[in-house]
C-alpha cells in the first residue's frame, strides 16, 4: 500500500497573525480559520534573510512585536490537538498544526498527517494501520542507518526523527557527517521555533544541492511531519548509500537488484525478483552472507522451510553485525511477520551488505595493489641490495689482489722456479679469477640497468649509487688491475729470459773452456811421441796429463754438464719455451753455441784413454830399459806385441791373451804357470817383460827362423796349411800366419793367380811364402 500524498507546505507568514488588536474568540471561528485558510505569499529571500541575521539575538524587537502580533485566540484550548473541534463540526479534512510557538516545540510523533477524519471512539482502519506499521519500520531502519553515519563523528544515537530534528540540530550534524563538511554557525541549543526553522533551513538547503526534494520546508521539519521527514531520509539513503551502486550499466534500485540477483543466483532456494517478499525467508541474506564469506556460515546447514525464516534472519544479521559491520538495520519481525517487508528498508540494509562487501572487494583490490607495490619495492630493494653487496665484494676482491701483486713483485734476485711459479700463478688467474670477475662485473653492471628500467617503468625514483659503489668505480679499480697484471707478466717474462740467456751463455763459456783444455792436452799428447824427448821428461809430462790435466778436464766437464742440466731445466721449467718437447733442452744448448754436451764428453774420454795409454807406454819403455839382458829392438818387440792384445791400454792381459802375445813372437810349448799374475789375475807388463827376458836366449834369429820354416816346408819354397797345421800352434798365431803369409808364386807353368787361388792335388792347402814374410818383419 502506498503512503498518502504529503500536506501542501505553508508558509512561514501563515502562522503570524495581522498587526490589528487581538480581538475576542468569535463564534464564527471556524468560518473564520476557514477564510484566513487561503495560502498567503511566501516570505521573501530578504525577509529570510533577516531572520538569519538576528538569529544569534532572540530578544529583538522586532522578535518580540512578531510574537505579539500572534493571533493567539485563533489557536486551540488543546496544545497537540489544536483542531480536533474544527473536525468535529465540520467534518473535513483538515491539516492539524500547532500555530503557537509559545508551547511545546513541536506536538508528538505521528500527529502530522494529511488523513480523512476519524472520531475519537472510532477504531483506526487497517489501511492506516497498514501504513503507520510501514512508517514505523522505516524509522526504525532509517534511524539506525543515520546512528551509523553519527556514531564514528561520536554524536548521540537518534531513536526518534520528529522529536530529535525538531530543531534541526541533528539534521546538521547528519548532513555534515553525510558530506564531511561543515555547514557554518547554527543555534546549538536553539529554544524559539524560529531558532529551529532557521537550523532546518540551513540543513535542508544544503540537501537540496545533494538531492531533489518535493514538498518540504523547515517548518515541516520542526513540526516534525513524518512522511515528509521519511521521504526526506529515503532521498538521502538514496544518494549516499545506494545511489553510486552499478551492475553492468544498471544505477541505483535496478543496479542492487542486479547485484543481488547475480550474487544468489548460485543458490537453487533464492529467487532474489524484488526488495520485500524475496527477502522474507532470511536465505537471501544467508545467501549474500555465504557467497562472499564462506567461512561465516554454512549455508548448506540452515533450513529451508518457511518456519526456519525468523532463525536464517536472526543468524544472517548476527553474522552481519558481528564480522561484516553491518549493523541490524532491520529487526526479524519487520521482515518475516510483516505481510510485504517494506521496500525501503529492505533496499537500505541490502545496501549495507553491497558497500561491505564492496568495500572488502576494494579493500582487497588495494590489498593486492599495494601488496603488488610492496613486492616490487621489495624486489627492487633486493636487487638494490644484491649489487651493491656484489659491487662491494668484488672490489674487495680486485683490491685485494692488486694489494698482493704489489706486495710480492717478481725481482731480479728472484729464483728461476720461483719466477717460474709465478708465471704459473698468474696463468691460473687469467684462466679462473679473471674471467669470474669480468663476469661478475658485466652481471652487476647488468643488474643496475634492470634496476632502472623497472624503477622508470614503474614511475620510481631513480636510483644513483653512492661513491665507491659505482660503475666508474668498479671500472676504475678493473683497469688498474688489468695494467699491473700487463706489468707483472712483463717483468716475469723478462726475468725468465734473463736467466734462460745467462744459463745458456755459461754452457757456452764452459764449452768453450772444456774445448782449450783437451787442445792443450792433445798438445801434450803430440809432444809425448816426440822422439828428441827423454824417455824421463816423457813419463813425467805423462805422469802430469794423468794427475792434473785428467782432473781438469773433468771438473770442467763436470761444470758443463750442470750447466747443460741448469739450461735444460729452465727449458723443461718453462712449457712456453717447448721445454715439454722430447730433446727440446739439449738443442737450445746446442743451439745456443753450437755446443752439444755428449760430444764433449767423448773427447774428455777419448783424451783420457789417450793419456793413459802413453803414460802406459812410457812405463812399458822405463821399465824395458831397466832388463840388462835386453837389446832395444828386442824391447820394442816385446812391447809391440803385448800393446797389441792391450786394447784397452791398461798395461795388463788376460792370461789367455798372453798365449796370442807369446804366440806372434814365435814362442812355443809354453807353460803359463810361470807368468807371475796380479790380485786380479792379470798379466801385468812387467811380469809379461821378466818372463820374455828370461826367455830370450832362446830366441832364434832370422836364419834361424827361415830354417825353421823350411823344415816345416819340407825343404819346399812355401809352406802349405797342411804344413802350418802340423806346427799346433794356437788358433790365434795359426790364424795371424795365415793372414799375413803372403801366397807362394810358382816359377814354373802354372800363373801366380793360379797358384795363390789354387789347391794341389794332395790336399795341402793354400801355398805362401815364407821368405817374403819374414822379409817383411825381420832384420837380416
Amino acid at each position: 500500500m502506498d503512503a498518502p500524498a504529503s500536506p501542501r507546505r505553508r508558509p512561514l507568514s501563515a502562522y503570524y497573525a495581522p498587526s490589528a488588536p487581538l480581538a475576542p474568540a468569535s463564534p464564527h471561528r471556524s468560518t473564520t480559520l476557514a477564510s484566513s485558510s487561503s495560502r498567503p505569499p511566501s516570505p521573501s529571500k530578504e525577509q529570510a534573510g533577516a531572520g538569519q541575521r538576528t538569529r544569534p539575538s532572540h530578544r529583538s524587537a522586532n522578535s518580540l512585536s512578531s510574537l505579539a502580533q500572534l493571533n493567539l485566540n485563533s489557536l486551540a484550548s488543546h496544545p497537540h490537538e489544536p483542531l480536533a473541534s474544527l473536525r468535529h463540526h465540520h467534518r473535513e479534512p483538515l491539516l492539524k498544526r500547532t500555530n503557537s510557538i509559545l508551547n511545546s516545540p513541536a506536538t508528538p510523533w505521528g500527529e502530522f498527517t494529511h488523513a480523512p477524519f476519524v472520531p475519537h471512539d472510532a477504531a483506526p482502519t487497517t489501511a492506516l494501520v497498514h501504513e503507520r506499521t510501514f512508517e514505523d519500520v522505516q524509522e526504525r531502519t532509517f534511524c539506525k542507518w543515520i546512528n551509523t553515519r553519527l556514531d564514528p563523528l561520536g554524536h548521540p544515537p537518534v531513536t526518534d526523527l520528529g522529536r530529535e530534528f525538531s530543531d534541526g540540530t541533528r539534521l546538521i550534524q547528519l548532513v555534515e557527517a553525510l558530506t564531511g563538511e561543515q555547514l557554518g554557525r547554527y543555534n546549538q541549543q536553539p529554544v524559539l521555533r524560529v531558532q529551529k526553522m532557521e537550523n532546518a533551513g540551513k540543513a535542508l538547503k544544503r540537501i537540496r544541492e545533494m538531492v531533489h526534494l518535493t514538498n518540504i520546508g523547515p517548518e515541516d521539519v520542526v513540526d516534525g511531519n513524518r512522511k515528509l521527514i521519511l521521504g526526506m531520509i529515503w532521498s538521502l539513503v538514496l544518494r549516499f548509500s545506494i545511489a553510486d551502486i552499478n551492475e553492468e550499466g544498471s544505477n541505483a534500485k535496478e543496479g542492487l537488484l542486479l547485484w543481488a540477483q547475480r550474487r544468489t543466483a548460485p543458490y537453487d532456494e533464492v529467487d532474489v525478483q524484488d526488495f520485500h517478499s524475496s527477502w522474507k525467508d532470511g536465505l537471501a541474506f544467508c545467501a549474500l552472507i555465504h557467497r562472499h564469506r564462506p567461512d561465516l556460515l554454512d549455508y548448506a546447514s540452515l533450513r529451508k522451510d518457511a518456519g526456519a525464516a525468523p532463525q536464517n534472519l536472526a543468524t544472517a544479521f548476527r553474522i552481519a553485525d558481528e564480522h561484516l559491520g553491518i549493523p541490524p538495520l532491520l529487526e526479524v519481525e519487520d521482515v518475516c511477520s510483516a505481510r510485504r517487508p517494506d521496500e525501503r528498508s529492505i533496499m537500505t540494509y541490502v545496501a549495507q551488505f553491497f558497500h561491505a562487501f564492496s568495500s572488502r572487494a576494494q579493500a582487497e583490490t588495494e590489498a593486492k595493489v599495494i601488496s603488488r607495490f610492496v613486492e616490487q619495492m621489495s624486489d627492487m630493494m633486493l636487487a638494490v641490495n644484491d649489487y651493491e653487496a656484489r659491487v662491494q665484494a668484488l672490489l674487495a676482491a680486485l683490491t685485494s689482489h692488486l694489494t698482493s701483486w704489489s706486495r710480492a713483485p717478481p725481482l731480479p734476485s728472484t729464483s728461476y722456479p720461483s719466477l717460474l711459479a709465478l708465471r704459473a700463478a698468474l696463468h691460473t688467474y687469467r684462466r679462473t679469477l679473471r674471467p669470474a670477475w669480468a663476469r661478475e662485473r658485466l652481471e652487476t653492471q647488468e643488474l643496475l640497468g634492470n634496476v632502472r628500467v623497472k624503477l622508470e617503468t614503474y614511475k620510481l625514483r631513480g636510483y644513483e649509487p653512492e661513491v665507491g659503489l659505482r660503475v666508474e668505480d668498479v671500472t676504475e679499480v678493473w683497469d688498474r688491475l688489468v695494467e699491473a697484471e700487463r706489468e707483472r707478466s712483463r717483468s716475469i717474462a723478462l726475468f725468465i729470459r734473463r736467466i734462460q740467456d745467462e744459463a745458456r751463455q755459461e754452457v757456452v763459456q764452459l764449452a768453450d773452456a772444456l774445448s782449450s783444455q783437451c787442445e792443450e792436452t792433445q798438445a801434450d799428447l803430440a809432444a809425448l811421441s816426440r822422439v828428441e824427448i827423454p824417455l824421463e821428461q816423457q813419463r813425467r809430462l805423462a805422469l802430469s796429463l794423468s794427475s792434473s790435466r785428467l782432473p781438469a778436464l773433468h771438473h770442467t766437464l763436470s761444470r758443463l754438464a750442470g750447466a747443460f742440466a741448469a739450461a735444460q731445466a729452465c727449458d723443461a721449467l718453462d712449457p712456453a719455451e717447448g721445454g715439454e718437447a722430447e730433446g727440446g733442452g739439449e738443442a737450445r744448448c746446442a743451439e745456443a753455441g753450437g755446443v752439444a754436451l755428449g760430444e764433449c764428453e767423448e773427447r774428455v774420454q777419448a783424451l783420457e784413454r789417450a793419456v793413459k795409454a802413453r803414460s802406459v807406454f812410457v812405463e812399458n819403455q822405463v821399465t824395458a830399459r831397466k832388463a840388462s839382458t835386453l837389446k832395444p829392438e828386442q824391447k820394442e818387440e816385446f812391447e809391440g806385441a803385448f800393446r797389441a792384445f792391450d786394447r784397452n791400454s791398461e798395461g795388463r792381459i788376460e792370461v789367455e791373451a798372453l798365449g796370442g802375445v807369446l804366440g806372434s813372437l814365435g814362442v812355443s810349448e809354453v807353460n803359463l804357470d810361470e807368468v807371475k799374475l796380479d790380485e786380479d789375475g792379470l798379466v801385468t807388463f812387467e811380469a809379461y817383460l821378466k818372463y820374455m827376458t828370461e826367455r830370450a836366449e832362446d830366441r832364434p834369429s832370422a836364419t834361424k827362423l827361415r830354417s825353421l820354416f823350411r823344415s816345416v816346408a819340407g825343404n819346399k819354397d812355401f809352406v802349405t796349411d797342411l804344413d802350418l797345421t802340423r806346427l799346433q800352434l794356437a788358433p790365434q798365431a795359426l790364424e795371424f800366419l795365415q793372414t799375413w803369409l803372403p801366397p807362394h808364386v810358382s816359377t814354373g807353368e802354372v800363373s801366380a793367380t793360379e797358384a795363390y787361388d789354387g789347391v794341389e792335388g794332395d790336399d795341402e792347402g793354400k801355398q805362401y811364402s815364407f821368405d817374403e814374410f819374414l822379409a817383411m818383419f825381420l832384420q837380416e
